[in-house]
């Protein structure tokens, strides 16, 4: 079964530039995440999206994203940025946990865990991003 996962991850990659993964949360307490794979092996980093999103709108996301950095060829910056949403997106560089608790299938598909990881963060209704006062708790997520 993994051999036809990684199968079909690598045709996503060689198709577009990326393969998506969603993970539904294990319980209600617990954030649904989507992240990406493919990137590193451009040196790029790869994107993650925490949050139970629906998840053709986290898919479409980090699609759009990567397909921007890709584009550049370089990193997206870290801060606001705007690709003509509603809201632009707040990126940061996340931390080896990430690695670790979010995007464990691209340490297996790359062989090895040298790859760097941006979170793509989205605000709540009143533009509040997470970490900031006052931010609604279902998107006030974890920054790993």
């Amino acid at each position: 079964m993994i051999d036809r996962i990684m199968r079909e991850v690598r045709r996503n990659i060689e198709g577009s530039g990326q393969h998506v993964f969603i993970i539904f949360p294990e319980s209600v307490r617990e954030p649904g995440f989507a992240y990406t794979i493919g990137n590193a092996g451009r040196g790029l980093p790869e994107l993650l999206l925490i949050g139970s999103f629906p998840p053709a709108l986290a898919g479409r996301i980090l699609n759009e994203l990567g397909a921007k950095m890709r584009e550049d060829g370089r990193p997206l910056p870290e801060g606001l940025v705007d690709i003509g949403w509603t809201f632009p997106f707040k990126i940061r560089k996340a931390g080896p946990a990430a690695r670790l608790r979010f995007t464990i299938q691209v340490g297996r598909y790359l062989g090895h865990e040298r790859y760097d990881v941006l979170q793509v963060m989205i605000c709540d209704a009143g533009g509040r991003y997470p970490g900031e006062k006052g931010c609604d708790p279902d998107f006030d997520v974890e920054q790993p």
